[in-house]
């Protein structure tokens, strides 16, 4: 049965590398990469997202939790491990999925934020490139 696309939308603060110096702050505090609006339908529907982030460690080995959000709920995190040592930039890109999500209108979010969890030292930047798609179909 084909599917049918209701909604597609994207914020890309940039497509560059080395292009911003965005601080990644510790937890609990986040920083937001990047946000768009996207309806969603009644129906049963899932929107898929496609998002891209360039970091750069500015001290140790940090570990970034990325974290998506519909309004303020938490629909999907990850968390990379960034080595200092290995290379100045890494790009983290991932695909996720809001998987029937209510029907409405949502402010859907990137953001950032280094593990509370683990070493004080640590830092890191989101330095681009900074990209975030989203699309509702059903």
């Amino acid at each position: 049965m084909p599917k049918q696309i209701f909604d597609y939308n994207k914020s890309i603060p940039t497509a560059f590398s080395n292009s911003i110096v965005r601080n990644i702050p510790r937890s609990p505090s986040r920083v937001t990469l990047a946000s768009f609006g996207l309806y969603v339908p009644n129906q049963v529907s899932e929107v898929e997202f496609n998002a891209t982030i360039g970091v750069r460690a500015t001290a140790l080995n940090p570990t970034v939790l990325v974290t998506i959000y519909r309004n303020s709920m938490v629909i999907f995190s990850t968390r990379v491990s960034i080595d200092v040592s290995v290379a100045d930039y890494q790009t983290i890109s991932f695909t996720a999925v809001d998987n029937n999500p209510p029907g409405g209108y949502y402010d859907y979010s990137l953001r950032a934020e280094l593990d509370q969890s683990l070493i004080i030292l640590d830092s890191a930047n989101a330095v681009g490139p900074v990209t975030f798609t989203g699309i509702s179909f059903g």
